[in-house]
């Protein structure tokens, strides 16, 4: 910016002016008190009036140049206020400018930083470009496997449908065909049935008629009797009615004969002659009519003897009728059988071929298409892998530069440690799962949890910056708020190679644990023990490590770091060169670890979980390792590879304790839900669940037969009982709190440590105690026996670790077992 330039003519004007009115003035005096000679009055007179007429003037003037002084020096204060506002601001200006050239030059810097980094932001463009490329190339790809595997699985599907068409049609015909002289000697024999029964009916059905004839030819004989019976009773009608006058005329006749005395004698004798006649003819007629009504009576009683047999012969023909219609059906029913038989083998023969045919035509297909998916994939595992590598390389190169932000290593944990125990599978608050970065992107009942690119507009953001989340819980630290809001920022993205639905423990880094306190403040609960296969050392819980003690002298003899908060359980493998750790952070982290006992590195890290691991046991043959934990799991991994071989779920609650079996076969647990279950340890299968406890259960283990397990738990008993069927063989009391750990010794005796304050063994076969250990002033967690030195090791809720001989019962030793500083010869910083 120029510097302002001043009015330098105006200031020096105004001070030439100044100068002049000054020895106007100075000249003036000077001529005023001169005295000069005079030659007479008049001439001092004259002189006089000159200079007071000078002397006006010089008032005039003096007057004038007073007043152009005042507006002078006026105008001098105004121009000097002036300059000095000007030399303020040429002061303001000046900083200003210099200001301005530190802004140049800081602007500058930028200016060269940003060139510098243009190349690595243009290299990083250029890998993004590259990545962008290979992901549309691996899409691309995928997409054409898809389609071919689609395609492929039509086709697949096909042949196998038509496969399973022709041998099923194959299966059908040959049952057909087994079927077929079953049917035909049913036809056959149907037939004959029916034909018997057809010739029964026919037979009936004859007699019938002919029963029939023979009624009603007896009934027309019997009506024709009836007609003459009516004309016999007609002609003695006649007769009698003929009698009757020829005797009343005679009578009339032999009345008049003796009135009138006429001889009437050829009269009456000619009609006594006519009733003569009349007599035979009667008689032969009474005859007939008796002969007629004695053949009608006889046929009547024919005729009732003929209807019962057409009414016999009428129900012969109707049972005959009815017992030959099911051989009717039969022989149908058989005839359709077979003609259905015939015809289905004739209608699968059609499918067979068809089959065949498809089958060919299918296969054919497949053979030309599979080289094709074979290459695609080869080709597609070679582009996955560079596509990998490229957007890796991407990502290292945005990182640097702020643009990527890595959700596995940066994020994941967060959500991990501050999150996920209220929002996760099981309990989703909000209906916010936030397990997976899948689970994540999905959002909640509120919505979405994020919108990329814009994280003043994500609810996640929104709530962990207010502090509402985490609930209940201190609120996240400026860093970790400050990660999630550049991560969404960045386009919220996921790392190359993670996949979206994988469990945050799978994705995200294994992060060292925070170092243990020099010194402890105050005693911290024992709540595992083990010793060392030889006796030599034991191993105890402590606050972020465990604690390895010489079990001569308990001196510390080492601190084993990089452990989570709190363990739970501790394991020497069989050679003792190796300590397992089941520990947790609770509601965020548990692990499985294995450490070097001989200078406290970590092995290897077996299993990760999203809450705390309670157990640890080592199969008999240390090939194995099982663990269990507050996530409701069970787990077993391969002890060499560290690969999972089996996860079993199948309790309801927290797991608290898991064992083997000693053949090593079987698996039993004890859980927070009231109930101990077994498993095959093969693969993972429930095979009994023991419910007799009826309060959560701590412990349990096998005895040496791997086929009855004891067991302990918030009921004060240790039960005994029968892995086969659940049966319980007996119960063990006498405690006066609960039963957390149990361990087995070689002679099935059962060490037990109890939250009444004392340690216990019994024998498993009757139940009988063989000694109580007393002296702990506290609950009791853990115990764990050395046979080689014929010792017991137990530990309390108040810190302190007592050893005991294991043949009478007398304490060896005790310590509270807390390290103190300068109290070890080393300390194991697990890397």
């Amino acid at each position: 910016m120029p510097r302002p330039r001043h009015n330098r003519t105006t200031v020096s004007t105004v001070v030439l002016s100044i100068t002049f009115a000054t020895v106007i003035a100075s000249g003036l005096r000077d001529t005023a008190f001169a005295d000069p000679p005079f030659q007479n009055a008049e001439a001092l007179r004259q002189k006089i009036q000159q200079k007071e007429q000078e002397k006006q003037n010089a008032d005039k003037e003096l007057t004038l140049r007073k007043g152009a002084a005042d507006v002078s020096m006026q105008r001098v204060q105004e121009l000097q206020k002036q300059l000095e506002a000007a030399q303020k601001r040429a002061v303001e200006e000046q900083a200003a400018a210099q200001k301005m050239e530190a802004d140049v030059a800081a602007l500058s810097t930028a200016l060269a930083e940003l060139q510098k980094v243009l190349p690595q932001h243009e290299a990083a463009d250029a890998l993004v470009a590259r990545a962008a490329e290979a992901s549309g190339r691996l899409a691309t790809m995928q997409e054409a496997r898809q389609k071919l595997q689609t395609e492929l699985a039509g086709l697949r599907k096909s042949a196998v449908e038509w496969r399973s068409k022709g041998t099923d049609a194959d299966q059908q015909i040959a049952a057909l065909i087994a079927q077929r002289p079953e049917l035909e000697k049913k036809a056959n024999e149907t037939k004959a049935a029916a034909d018997a029964a057809e010739a029964t009916v026919t037979t009936a059905l004859n007699q019938l008629n002919a029963a029939k004839t023979a009624m009603e030819t007896m009934a027309t004989a019997l009506n024709q009797d009836e007609a003459r019976i009516v004309e016999a009773k007609e002609s003695l009608d006649r007769i009698g009615r003929s009698i009757g006058s020829l005797e009343k005329s005679l009578t009339t006749l032999r009345d008049a004969a003796k009135l009138t005395g006429v001889d009437s004698t050829a009269a009456i004798q000619s009609l006594e002659k006519a009733l003569a006649d009349f007599a035979p003819v009667k008689t032969n007629t009474d005859a007939v009519l008796a002969s007629l009504v004695t053949r009608r009576d006889e046929q009547n009683k024919n005729l009732a003897v003929a209807k019962a047999e057409l009414e016999k012969k009428t129900a012969e023909h109707q049972a005959a009728t009815a017992a030959a219609e099911p051989m009717r059906a039969a022989y149908k029913a058989a005839s359709e059988a077979l003609a259905a038989n015939v015809s289905r083998e004739s209608g699968l023969k059609t499918v067979k071929n068809e089959s065949d045919m498809w089958q060919k035509t299918l296969n054919a297909q497949l053979t030309g298409l599979e080289p094709s998916l074979q290459k695609i994939e080869a080709e597609l595992q070679i582009v996955s892998a560079e596509t990998l590598v490229v957007r890796r390389e991407a990502e290292s190169a945005l990182e640097p530069l702020g643009r990527f932000v890595s959700f596995s290593r940066h994020v994941a944990p967060i959500l991990a440690q501050r999150c996920v125990a209220c929002h996760n599978t099981r309990s989703p608050g909000g209906r916010l799962n936030l397990d997976s970065f899948a689970a994540l992107s999905k959002g909640g009942e509120a919505g979405p949890a994020f919108h990329a690119s814009k994280s003043g507009e994500s609810l996640l953001l929104t709530m962990i910056q207010d502090g509402s989340m985490p609930k209940d819980a201190d609120p996240l630290t400026a860093e970790q708020i400050d990660v999630v809001r550049r991560w969404i920022d960045v386009g919220a993205p996921l790392d190359a190679g993670v996949g979206a639905s994988s469990d945050l423990f799978d994705v995200m880094p294994e992060l060292a644990q925070p170092q243990p306190p020099k010194e402890y403040r105050v005693p911290i609960p024992v709540t595992a023990i083990a010793f060392s296969p030889d006796g030599s050392r034991l191993v105890s819980s402590g606050y972020h490590e465990v604690l390895l003690w010489n079990a001569a002298d308990g001196s510390l003899a080492r601190r084993i770091t990089n452990v989570s908060e709190r363990v739970y359980d501790v394991e020497f493998t069989a050679d003792g060169n190796s300590i397992v750790v089941a520990a947790g952070t609770p509601g965020q982290l548990g692990e499985l670890k294995q450490f070097s006992a001989v200078d406290g590195s970590l092995t290897r890290t077996l299993v990760r979980s999203r809450d705390a691991i309670f157990a640890v046991a080592i199969s008999p043959d240390g090939s194995k390792v099982a663990c269990a934990g507050a996530d409701r799991s069970i787990s077993i991994v391969n002890m060499t590879t560290g690969e999972p071989v089996v996860k079993i779920e199948d309790h309801a609650d927290w797991v608290m304790d898991i064992n083997w079996s000693p053949n090593g076969q079987r698996l039993v647990s004890a859980s927070k839900d009231k109930t101990c279950k077994v498993f095959d340890a093969t693969n993972g299968n429930p095979v009994i669940t023991f419910p007799g406890h009826g309060e959560p259960v701590y412990s349990a283990a096998f005895l040496s037969d791997s086929a009855t397990v004891t067991s302990g738990g918030g009921d004060k008993r240790i039960r005994v009982w029968q892995s086969a069927d659940a049966k319980e063989l007996r119960g063990i009391g006498g405690f006066g709190g609960d039963v957390f750990r149990i361990q087995i010794l070689p002679d099935n005796q059962v060490l037990s440590a109890s939250g009444d304050g004392n340690v216990y063994q019994h024998k498993s076969a009757d139940g009988g105690l063989v000694r109580k250990f007393s002296g702990h002033k506290d609950w009791v967690y853990t115990v764990s026996s050395s046979l080689s030195r014929k010792q017991i090791a137990s530990g309390s809720y108040d810190g302190e670790v007592r050893v005991w001989n294991m043949d009478d019962g007398s304490s060896v030793s005790s310590f509270i077992a807390v390290p103190r500083e300068n109290s070890v010869a080393a300390t194991g910083e697990s890397k």
